[in-house]
């Protein structure tokens, strides 16, 4: 009797594995939920677009994305850690977002280190401050110039979690004050910009790119340590007078924790190899952004933890309270 279940053990063994081969081989099976924290159209949905298309592509599975706006990203991030963990929801969204809600929200209550499971890391993108195009506001110099003048009623936007802590650095650097005016997607408040609404906003690259070719907006400095390719004629924030600025957001694709780790492992695979590829080389570099790649999802994780220490120090130096 012991051998014939030692036999039977083995063959349900057998055939246990074989299923999970067998399920690991086919996925996905049927659609992807692809979450987009941003609103439709802009800068940031454009981004998510392209990776679920060259998803479905490669897979031959639909990866549909679903907007979900709000509070910082904070909607698209919870919707996220809240779906089931089998691998047919995905959030793909930068960093900032993840590692600076728990710091600068009230009911943001989540540990960014072990909230999502790392997946791969796709590309890195910098912010770029903008004015009014038809403002007497040319250089960085007049910014601040204009900022101190109106002794802290000079509007600046937020949308998401990057703007306020990144306007609160630059602020604190050149001693000003300005008032925060906020706004759900970053594509209203450049709109506000252009129609002199707003005095400035840390606009991403990619809308700041598109805003300034329709000569709605005129950038004035980029966030990051040197100037992108893109924009060779745009100065960094140290170059044009204000040093000890560097920011740049790196986007990623998490799922949910728990998710099986041959899925995790597969989606690495495949958004590694299209990150790499020539057309996504060109993709990025028309909307103001780079490869970043990293070898495995816990370099992604060492990645998380380095960001959220940094975005901790900014925002303890910066005096930033939750909100």
């Amino acid at each position: 009797m012991k051998f014939v279940a030692r036999i039977l053990s083995a063959a349900l063994t057998l055939v246990a594995s074989g299923w999970a081969a067998h399920a690991q081989e086919t996925f996905p099976s049927r659609p992807v939920r692809v979450i987009c924290a941003y609103v439709a159209g802009g800068g940031g949905d454009i981004m998510v677009r392209y990776w679920a298309n060259a998803l479905k592509n490669m897979t031959g599975q639909n990866f549909i994305v679903e907007n979900r706006v709000g509070a910082n990203g904070h909607l698209g991030n919870r919707a996220a850690m809240e779906a089931k963990p089998d691998g047919y929801t995905m959030i793909i969204t930068g960093t900032s977002a993840l590692v600076g809600n728990p710091l600068m929200m009230k009911g943001a209550e989540y540990d960014p280190l072990n909230a999502l499971q790392s997946v791969a890391t796709l590309n890195d993108i910098g912010l770029i401050l903008v004015v009014n195009p038809a403002s007497d506001i040319k250089t960085l110099a007049d910014l601040t110039a204009f900022i101190k003048a109106k002794k802290g009623e000079a509007k600046y936007a937020v949308a998401t979690a990057s703007h306020r802590v990144v306007s609160a650095w630059y602020l604190q650097l050149i001693g000003a004050e300005a008032t925060a005016v906020g706004y759900k997607a970053t594509s209203d408040a450049t709109n506000d910009i252009a129609g002199g609404l707003l005095d400035f906003v840390f606009a991403d690259a990619t809308l700041a790119m598109t805003q300034s070719r329709a000569g709605r907006a005129r950038m004035l400095a980029t966030s990051t340590k040197a100037r992108v390719s893109f924009a060779p004629d745009v100065p960094t924030m140290a170059e044009a007078g204000v040093p000890g600025l560097d920011y740049s957001v790196k986007w990623a694709a998490w799922l949910p924790k728990g998710t099986p780790e041959p899925i995790v492992k597969q989606m690495h695979a495949w958004l590694s190899e299209i990150a790499q590829r020539p057309e996504s080389k060109k993709f990025l570099f028309e909307v103001g952004s780079d490869p970043y790649v990293l070898p495995t999802p816990a370099a992604m994780d060492a990645m998380i933890k380095h960001e959220y220490e940094t975005w901790k120090d900014i925002v303890e130096r910066a005096k930033i309270e939750k909100q």
